[in-house]
């Protein structure tokens, strides 16, 4: 049963996506030194009641591994990171013997990422990210012509996830949907909310636009 230590963060983070982080509790310093030394991943793990500087914050059952992809050190001994997440994991038991937390873990796999469903879903979630992507873009006036996205179900989406502007609460309940088809029918739902409310957000921009245009 592997353990690990725990970061405890006000956020959701998805396997493989990049996290950037600047560490200044001594605490996480000792936590991200020792990883660092021994190439050993940490846990993020989203808050559930508690503080995220100082005291103890209680975590959601559910979080992801992530491993420190590139580090600056500071003259004051804070650390600049970006993380890279991995692999989903649930907490068995929980370890508050350090100054930092740490907990006996079980890694999640995701299930369905083979389905004829799973293909079906994200091809309908890729061309609704694409509409939302330009939308967010057109809103703050720029233009893009493609698109990136990763082609793989299960990776499609958590990038989609990770990207939506959503309650860390719905993050997480798809960070703790395991089944690819699930996981993007929810991608999906919350796409069609999301590009709604950034059509109107974007006619009342060019609406604005064209009045500001009509004064001159």
């Amino acid at each position: 049963m592997p353990r690990i230590p725990l970061f405890p963060l006000n956020l959701v983070l998805f396997p493989r996506q990049g996290l950037p982080l600047r560490i200044f509790e001594e605490r996480y310093k000792l936590m991200i030194n020792r990883c660092i030394d021994e190439s050993a991943p940490f846990g993020v793990v989203l808050i559930k009641s508690g503080d995220e500087v100082g005291g103890e914050a209680e975590p959601h059952d559910v979080g992801t591994t992530a491993r420190v992809a590139k580090v600056q050190r500071l003259p004051d001994g804070q650390l600049n990171l970006i993380a890279l997440g991995r692999r989903r994991f649930r907490i068995l038991v929980l370890d508050r013997s350090e100054a930092y937390l740490s907990a006996d873990v079980e890694y999640l796999e995701d299930t369905g990422a083979a389905d004829e469903s799973a293909a079906e879903r994200a091809e309908k979630v890729a061309p609704l990210f694409a509409e939302h992507f330009r939308l967010v873009m057109a809103i703050s006036s720029q233009w893009t012509r493609e698109v990136s996205l990763p082609g793989e179900p299960a990776r499609l989406a958590d990038y989609v996830a990770s990207q939506l502007e959503a309650p860390v609460e719905v993050k997480q309940q798809l960070l703790e949907t395991l089944s690819v088809p699930e996981r993007l029918t929810l991608v999906n739902e919350l796409l069609g909310e999301s590009i709604r409310k950034l059509t109107e957000r974007w006619e009342e921009s060019r609406q604005r636009r064209f009045a500001g245009s009509a004064l001159n």
